[in-house]
């Protein structure tokens, strides 16, 4: 079956991982950015499957903009970390096939094999198992779940664990503790945490922020962890050691038996 795919935002770091990816694939790929000679309408129009990969705030402009010019047998897709807006951007603008995607993992990845894709159902099942069957021959794990139901394990995946990265080193900077010293004392835990937040605060801050703001479940998600902060602030202010042992095995009670289902589970 010869696809022609068109990447909308093609230029940038996902958009080019992905045109590599296609073409290895044998598909052909057209890109359209800002700086190339074909407009997104112009090379919308000429693709079978058409994927939206600009940053989140300009999702529902691209889409806007392109949908009227896909062909009505073609698909319309998406590559952003949030899924509950694009997605319904996406069915509100065009009437045929419409599939919502997140790569779990950056353009610094040398091949998908192993690597996770979750794929959101739009409307169709064409262009839907067809993008999953490409996947899993390639040896990427796909995941298929609701926008919904994406977006409330991302609010945990990336908005709970970015904000505490964030606001660990924000903390650091108002403590006024020399990096030096924090190195030069650093056990294995917070060298792990310290690195990540390293590496995070390398990344595009703009980045970040879209994915605080814009997945509409991290406000819950990060009411649990304001509520939990304050529970063990309870007990370290009282000076309550017997409350915060009992708060830290409730938590390594739940591990335990979450262990315990999942072996009963596969057994």
């Amino acid at each position: 079956m010869a696809v022609k795919i068109a990447i909308i935002g093609g230029s940038g770091q996902m958009g080019k991982w992905f045109q590599r990816f296609f073409e290895g694939q044998g598909l052909e790929v057209l890109v359209a950015d800002l700086d190339t000679p074909q407009t997104p309408a112009e090379v919308a129009a000429l693709a079978d499957v058409v994927i939206i990969s600009v940053p989140i705030p300009q999702v529902k402009k691209v889409v806007k903009e392109v949908a009227p010019h896909l062909r009505p047998e073609a698909a319309l897709m998406d590559f952003t970390s949030v899924k509950q807006v694009p997605l319904t951007a996406m069915l509100d603008h065009f009437q045929g096939e419409v599939v919502g995607t997140h790569p779990l993992f950056g353009p610094g990845e040398e091949s998908i094999n192993g690597l996770t894709m979750v794929l959101c159902p739009g409307r169709g099942e064409r262009w839907l198992n067809w993008l999953k069957d490409l996947l899993q021959k390639a040896g990427a794990r796909v995941k298929v779940t609701t926008a919904t139901e994406h977006d409330r394990l991302m609010s945990v995946v990336q908005g709970l664990a970015h904000f505490t990265l964030i606001s660990l080193e924000m903390a650091i900077r108002q403590l006024k503790v020399p990096l030096r010293d924090l190195e030069d004392f650093a056990t294995p835990t917070f060298a792990t945490l310290h690195s990540l937040a390293r590496r995070l605060f390398t990344q595009d801050p703009k980045l970040y922020a879209c994915i605080q703001l814009a997945n509409p479940a991290n406000r819950t998600a990060l009411r649990a962890l304001e509520d939990s902060v304050a529970d063990i602030l309870y007990f370290i202010q009282r000076q309550n050691p017997d409350g915060l042992v009992r708060l830290i095995e409730s938590v390594r009670e739940g591990f335990i038996q979450e262990k315990q289902a999942g072996e009963e589970e596969t057994s």
